[in-house]
């Protein structure tokens, strides 16, 4: 899945490379613009007096390539996101275990809790002992 990404980046990059040139390349309706400073007349001498038509022709092919080749990109990304996707774990309410007195600590006429790891109802850790020799 990778290796066809890679290579439809690619190709992306190099058709908006031709479809820059196409379309600066072009002659503009009014004689002037950067279609002349860039070459504009060898163009007509090489695809003759209907110059107009090929460039024309040509910046719709690239155009269309370029946007199948864009929606295909979205795909396969959309694709692969929701594959490797895992939501985060949701926020739950954590129930505290009753005290030994038999009322909770959070409620009222409970045992104060004695640290901040008793406040959140989890347990502290107790001393490891070392085994007798």
């Amino acid at each position: 899945m990778n290796i066809l990404i890679g290579i439809l980046i690619v190709l992306e990059i190099l058709i908006s490379i031709l479809l820059t040139l196409i379309i600066l390349v072009q002659p503009s309706k009014g004689g002037g613009g950067l279609g002349g400073a860039l070459g504009g007349g060898m163009s007509e001498q090489l695809f003759g007096a209907r110059t107009g038509n090929v460039m024309t022709k040509a910046t719709i092919l690239f155009a269309s390539v370029f946007l199948l080749n864009t929606v295909a990109l979205a795909y396969l990304y959309s694709r692969q996101n929701t594959l490797s996707y895992e939501p985060p774990p949701s926020p739950g309410i954590e129930q505290s275990a009753p005290s030994a007195e038999g009322g909770d600590a959070g409620m009222e006429g409970g045992a104060a809790p004695d640290s901040e790891a008793d406040a959140e109802g989890v347990a502290a850790p107790e001393p490891e002992e070392e085994p007798a020799e």
